[in-house]
């Protein structure tokens, strides 16, 4: 499970300080870290929804990572589609569903941890729910940071955190009309 959290010390007459919270810049260095510190508007302002039933406007995402000011180096967008065969046989359609406002608030703090580990400038997550034929893309993860190794570090590490963090759901429409759901990753808590 993501750790979003943060060490409170005890306070005492006469101490200024009521939290103490390591300073995080890589994600080489300590692993813990803590949502609270990543201001909001950092994320795309325009991005109320994380989930849509609609289709993805890729070429809008991607031009929403335009950076008219030069602090981005590298933008990276990643994009998750339905593809023809899964583990349980010849895949027909796929069905996608949530637990939409836990969905949406994991998919936000996954946003803010990936912009403290890597410098993120803009990001924008959208997964789509519901049915999709083939080919539609399911999910798309953009952003943008100053150096590209970060850019495709980051976009992975998103990846990984959506299929073991948030509720979403997919179950699979076979070939031969059978319907499998997909047995997801088991949420690995040292991590």
């Amino acid at each position: 499970m993501i750790l979003i959290k943060s060490i409170r010390k005890s306070t005492h007459p006469g101490s200024k300080s009521t939290q103490n919270k390591p300073h995080q810049t890589n994600a080489n260095k300590n692993p813990l870290i803590y949502a609270d510190e990543v201001k909001d508007e950092s994320i795309d302002p325009t991005a109320t929804k994380r989930l849509t039933t609609d289709e993805i406007d890729i070429c809008k995402l991607l031009n929403s990572m335009k950076d008219k000011k030069g602090k981005s180096g590298a933008t990276v967008v990643f994009v998750g589609s339905v593809r023809n065969y899964g583990k349980n046989g010849l895949v027909k359609e796929m069905v996608y569903e949530s637990y939409i406002d836990m969905a949406e608030q994991q998919l936000k703090q996954i946003e803010k941890i990936a912009m403290k580990r890597w410098d993120i400038k803009k990001i924008r997550i959208i997964h789509r729910i519901g049915p999709m034929k083939l080919g539609a893309s399911s999910v798309v993860i953009a952003l943008s940071t100053p150096h590209s190794k970060d850019a495709f570090e980051a976009c992975q590490f998103i990846l990984n955190a959506i299929k073991k963090e948030v509720p979403i759901w997919k179950k699979e429409i076979l070939s031969n009309n059978k319907v499998k759901w997909v047995v997801g990753n088991a949420i690995n808590i040292d991590e």
